[in-house]
């Protein structure tokens, strides 16, 4: 199983799977028939789990996302939050269109600027949880940092 680079924060790799109301609150944005690219694999379960909600067409594999590009194909996945810089300017490179679950924190970041123009933002209503065994919520409220999908007539901040 890859990390994709993750890094080790507080003693924890800081790659999780995206829990089903992550996956639920973005798709509902995407239409079925989009082919998705999830690349980062983590435990392998994303795939079922976005079939489930009933796409089809959904690449899913373990590899480096560094090394290799899906033209056709939307990037909407949950990174590694130490690779984010990394994967938003990798991305944004290529001028593909992205759904990137990403602490709310992402704004605040000088670097970040540059990415403003054209990107929505879904807000989900509470915080995720991305391990079933904790039984806190993370201290840190995720979002969904959307570039070039065109989502409910371009606004930019989409609350749900």
């Amino acid at each position: 199983m890859k990390s994709y680079g993750g890094r080790v924060l507080f003693g924890k790799m800081d790659n999780y799977n995206t829990p089903v109301e992550g996956w639920e609150d973005v798709l509902q944005f995407v239409k079925k028939d989009t082919p998705l690219w999830l690349p980062f694999y983590n435990d392998g379960s994303a795939k079922e789990l976005v079939k489930s909600l009933g796409f089809k067409d959904v690449l899913h594999e373990d590899k480096d996302f560094f090394t290799y590009y899906e033209k056709d194909r939307i990037l909407i996945d949950n990174p590694p939050f130490s690779l984010k810089r990394k994967v938003i300017e990798y991305a944004w490179e290529k001028k593909k269109p992205f759904c990137l679950l990403l602490p709310c924190d992402t704004l605040e970041r000088k670097y970040f600027k540059k990415y403003i123009k054209g990107l929505q933002i879904i807000i989900p209503e509470k915080r995720y949880r991305y391990n079933d065994e904790a039984k806190v919520t993370p201290p840190f409220k995720s979002v969904w940092f959307c570039w070039g999908m065109n989502i409910q007539n371009n606004e930019m901040m989409i609350f749900l």
